[in-house]
């Protein structure tokens, strides 16, 4: 079995920042299929173009643009894509910066990111990573320390390995429902506990409150539509649950410090 050293990927890379025990590498997966091989680093994958499938011996994810993944190091995987362009960005980092942050919290497996506060922050790290400078360079290792930081205390399965039956139907039912409004009792009821339960422990799982959780997930899933230039800002805004096209671009810029239409650009240039 191939094994991948530190960054490598299969395709053309044209971009690779090395921040300490981060390497962050940007490349166009040229290869349609990749046969079984594993990686010395862990890494995370975000998907910017195309569509691509990983297979390990128990897991099988499909990504579109937008999926985020992480990846254990020496975990054996194999990648299927269709004919097209496909795009995506790393974030590799060293096991002793891993085991810092998660100690054997994180030792096996590869799972989907879905936390949309993690999620964000692979944006802002996108727009980042274009032309860095020293001050841009620092910005984006604080938001790659930070991603990890909060792989490791919220969006690994592993951390909580047995949730409270809630934490799963909440979770499912937000991201199943991303454009519907919501209310702490409409939830508590539909989950089956108190409001002020959920308002409680909320946090503890996901890492922030509610409200901040549904606005990081709709705001993450717009970035992505607007990746795929397939449809209108009107047509998203209303997909994504915002009041309207202003209401977007305002939430839009306030997260990632640019609005959808330079998002749409520098991506434009990127791809």
């Amino acid at each position: 079995m191939k094994k991948i050293t530190a960054g490598n990927f299969f395709g053309n890379t044209d971009q690779t920042i090395i921040l300490n025990e981060i390497i962050i590498t940007n490349t166009e997966y040229t290869h349609e299929f990749v046969d079984w091989h594993y990686h010395d680093n862990a890494y995370f994958t975000f998907l910017l173009a195309g569509n691509v499938s990983e297979i390990s011996k128990t897991d099988h994810h499909k990504c579109v643009p937008g999926t985020l993944l992480f990846h254990n190091s020496h975990d054996p995987h194999y990648n299927v894509k269709p004919k097209g362009y496909t795009r995506g960005m790393q974030l590799e980092l060293s096991s002793g910066l891993l085991s810092e942050f998660a100690g054997k919290k994180m030792d096996r497996g590869s799972f989907e990111v879905v936390n949309p506060l993690v999620k964000s922050l692979f944006h802002q790290m996108l727009l980042l990573s274009k032309n860095p400078d020293e001050t841009s360079l620092l910005s984006l290792h604080s938001l790659a320390l930070n991603a990890i930081d909060g792989l490791c205390n919220h969006s690994n399965p592993l951390i909580h390995k047995h949730p409270p039956e809630w934490v799963n139907k909440i979770r499912q039912l937000l991201h199943d429902n991303v454009n519907k409004s919501h209310s702490l009792a409409s939830l508590s009821n539909i989950i089956g506990i108190h409001p002020v339960h959920l308002s409680r422990y909320f946090p503890k799982y996901f890492g922030c409150n509610l409200g901040a959780y549904i606005r990081r997930m709709r705001l993450c899933k717009a970035a992505a539509e607007f990746g795929t230039k397939k449809k209108s800002a009107i047509q998203i805004a209303f997909e994504c649950g915002f009041y309207d096209q202003a209401h977007l671009i305002r939430c839009f810029k306030e997260e990632f410090r640019f609005t959808p239409h330079q998002y749409q650009r520098y991506l434009k240039q990127e791809l």
